[in-house]
C-alpha cells in the first residue's frame, strides 16, 4: 500500500465483506493481518513521535526533562541504591 489512507480503505473493504456474511479467502485473511500490522505500526509511530515531544517540568525548579531522560535518571538512581544496599534482600 502506498499510504495509510489506502491501507485503511482496504481494511474497511475487507471488514465490509466479512460483515456482509462473505467468508474471506486465506489470501484475504493474510492480507488483513499484514494491513493491521502496517496500521498498528503507523499508530505506534505517531504515539512515539508525540511522546518524544513531551517534557516533564519540575514544579519546584521549573527544570524541563524529556521522559526518556527522566526514566534513565530513575534507573541510574535505582541502580545506585541497589548497589549501596546490596546486603539487603
Amino acid at each position: 500500500m502506498s499510504n495509510i489512507n489506502d491501507t485503511l480503505k482496504r481494511i474497511n473493504e475487507l471488514a465490509a465483506k466479512k460483515k456482509s456474511g462473505q467468508e474471506l479467502t486465506p489470501e484475504e485473511l493474510a492480507e488483513k493481518k499484514e494491513l493491521y500490522n502496517i496500521y498498528l505500526g503507523f499508530i505506534k509511530g505517531q504515539i512515539t513521535d508525540t511522546l518524544d515531544r513531551v517534557e516533564f517540568v519540575d514544579p519546584k525548579t521549573g527544570e524541563r526533562t524529556a521522559p526518556k531522560k527522566a526514566l534513565e535518571n530513575l534507573a541510574l538512581k535505582a541502580d545506585k541504591e541497589i548497589k549501596e544496599h546490596k546486603d539487603i534482600h
